[in-house]
This record gives structure tokens, C-alpha cells and sequence, in this order.
């Protein structure tokens, strides 16, 4: 592929981290565009998210030693990053943390805020897995159907594309949640949809990879995540809708409409 996209004596610009940066970049934009239109502080949410990369990358790099190399979880090899990559999970679930300890602090509304973050998500992960591809990493298993790609590291072997999969998943995601967009009942039920919905197409994909190692009953650790994180929104969502205070429209009580 094109691990690398630009050459020069004194640096290059690799594929990985370029859309990787990218990505996160389009999704910040839409994060604060759906920020802007829900009447949030544009500003702080901007912070926010700028911490939250060194956050996110910290916790993608955790998660990705832990999983398969846990030997080499020390500070030196911690910041190795020429020794292998990032993991999603890693980063979705420490950036979730520090969002909630953010917003608290902050006092702004946790949910109406990750409503915009479950938006822009799914962009960012198209866009990012698509320096997967260029890079060669995140491949998937032998295959012989017409859209099979050769990577030059796997010796010419014909293999899923696992990255595009998981990149036009996000973009059906992304779509299918603009849809959602006018039956929302509650604020936070975007995010849940994005992450359940993320969650569903990861768990799939990942029997088509083939780098990432069996963990538990046949199922990768990725799958093992995604399942909780698959019950986890299933909970916080029916907790939000109990709670009315996360009601986008308010509800009306029926004998105040009729005393008037």
C-alpha cells in the first residue's frame, strides 16, 4: 500500500498518522457544529476534546500493549509506537471517562454533549481507517472474493479488506444516525445508537481479521468489549429514559393543557 505519502531528507509523512489526524480533525469540526446548534459552550467543548486526543492516544496504546504484548507494558515501551499501533476501544472507553470528569467539573450537560460526540464520531473512524488501509495493518483473513486486496507485507496473499469494512460501517452509521436524528426522545441516545451500532459492526469484522488474538470461547478481546459496551448502552438507555430530566422535548402534563 502507501504507508508512506511524502518523502524529504529531513522527515516523512506517514499514512497512518496523517489520517488518523485527519479524521479526528473532521470529527472535532462536526462535534462543534452539532455543539453550536444545540446552544452548548462551544470553547470549553473544544478543550475538551483537544485533552482528550492526548487522552484517547494514551488509552489506545494501553489497550493495544495490554492485548498483545502485555510483557512489554513498561514507560519506555509505552511510547514505542513504532512497535505496533492503537486500539478504538481503548481510546473510546478513557475518553468517556475523561469526558465525565470534564463536564462535571465544567458543569456543562453531559449528555446533550456526547449526543454531538456520537455524531462526529463515526466520520472520524471512516476517515481514520482508511490510513489502516494505506498502511497495511488491521488486515484480515485469506480471501478470494472479487474485492480482495494484496498487501506486500502478507507476500501478495489476496485478503479481506477488514479496515474498509470497518470504514464504510462508520459511514453507515453516521447516515443511519441522521436519520435517527428526529426520533430522538432523549439526549444521550445518539451516543448509545453511535456506540451500539459501532459496536455490532466491530463485533462481525473481527472474524474476518486476522492479526488480532482469540481471548476468550473463540472471541477476540474487541468482541469480548463490544458486547459490554453493547449491554452497557442497552442499561443507560432505559436509566435515561426513565430519568426526565434528559427529555429533549419536555413532556407536558395532560391536566395543565386541560386547565387551560
Amino acid at each position: 500500500m502507501y504507508p508512506i505519502i511524502w518523502k524529504t531528507p529531513w522527515f516523512n509523512i506517514y499514512s497512518y498518522g496523517l489520517l488518523i489526524a485527519l479524521g479526528y480533525t473532521i470529527g472535532t469540526i462536526w462535534i462543534l457544529r452539532e455543539a453550536s446548534k444545540d446552544g452548548l459552550p462551544v470553547e470549553s467543548i473544544f478543550d475538551m476534546l483537544i485533552l482528550q486526543l492526548i487522552v484517547g492516544i494514551c488509552g489506545s496504546r494501553l489497550l493495544f500493549i495490554l492485548e498483545y504484548t502485555p510483557e512489554k507494558l513498561n514507560f519506555k515501551d509505552f511510547f514505542a509506537f513504532e512497535q505496533g499501533g492503537l486500539t478504538f476501544y481503548g481510546s473510546l472507553i478513557s475518553s468517556f471517562i475523561f469526558d465525565l470528569l470534564f463536564l462535571k467539573i465544567k458543569r456543562i450537560p453531559f449528555w446533550r454533549v456526547m449526543d454531538c460526540i456520537g455524531f462526529g464520531m463515526p466520520l472520524g473512524i471512516a476517515v481514520a481507517r482508511v490510513g489502516c488501509f494505506l498502511n497495511g495493518c488491521c488486515y484480515g483473513t485469506a480471501c478470494n472474493l472479487p474485492w480482495a486486496v494484496n498487501f506486500p507485507l502478507l507476500e501478495n496473499q489476496a485478503v479481506h479488506p477488514t479496515q474498509l469494512y470497518e470504514s464504510f460501517s462508520a459511514l453507515l452509521i453516521f447516515f443511519l444516525l441522521q436519520k435517527f436524528r428526529k426520533f430522538r426522545r432523549n439526549y444521550g441516545e445518539a451516543f448509545l445508537a453511535s456506540t451500539a451500532l459501532y459496536s455490532i459492526f466491530r463485533f462481525f469484522i473481527e472474524f474476518f481479521r486476522a492479526e488480532n488474538p482469540v481471548i476468550f470461547m473463540g472471541l477476540r478481546l474487541s468482541q469480548l468489549i463490544g458486547i459490554a459496551l453493547l449491554a452497557s448502552c442497552y442499561i443507560i438507555w432505559k436509566k435515561i429514559d426513565r430519568d426526565k430530566k434528559h427529555r429533549i422535548l419536555p413532556e407536558t402534563d395532560v391536566k395543565t393543557i386541560a386547565d387551560k
